[in-house]
């Protein structure tokens, strides 16, 4: 049980944006995305509808990624966790400040109007 959790836990993460936007894009487009000997994956298996022929080339297991924070329109030159680890800003070269719920990587609050890259960001 503790596996499917975990497995579970790690698919959610990773496909959250698409079951935020389409939930029940879950089956046929986030499920074909899952390592192929992911638990979530092997389980449902049998619910990815049969119209879907062909699916993509994927990594047989899980990467050590646990998430990606999407936003920024150029290159991150900075990250800093919050001393709680509840949250993480991150300064680009899109001159903007982003901060994300490092739970769920939501984006909290954009800070624009630097007239250069950000290059450090911090927590005080």
């Amino acid at each position: 049980l503790h596996a499917f959790i975990h497995d579970a836990r790690r698919f959610a993460i990773s496909t959250r944006s698409v079951i935020e936007q389409a939930p029940l894009q879950a089956y046929c487009s986030a499920l074909v995305f899952a390592p192929e000997k992911s638990i979530i994956r092997e389980t449902f298996e049998t619910c990815v509808p049969h119209w879907t022929l062909r699916k993509p080339r994927v990594e047989a297991h899980w990467s050590a990624t646990l998430q990606t924070l999407e936003g920024h329109s150029s290159g991150v030159k900075s990250v800093a966790f919050s001393s709680d680890g509840k949250q993480v800003v991150s300064g680009s070269d899109d001159k903007t400040v982003r901060l994300w719920d490092a739970a769920t990587g939501a984006l909290q609050q954009t800070l624009e109007g630097h007239s250069n890259s950000v290059t450090s960001v911090a927590f005080s």
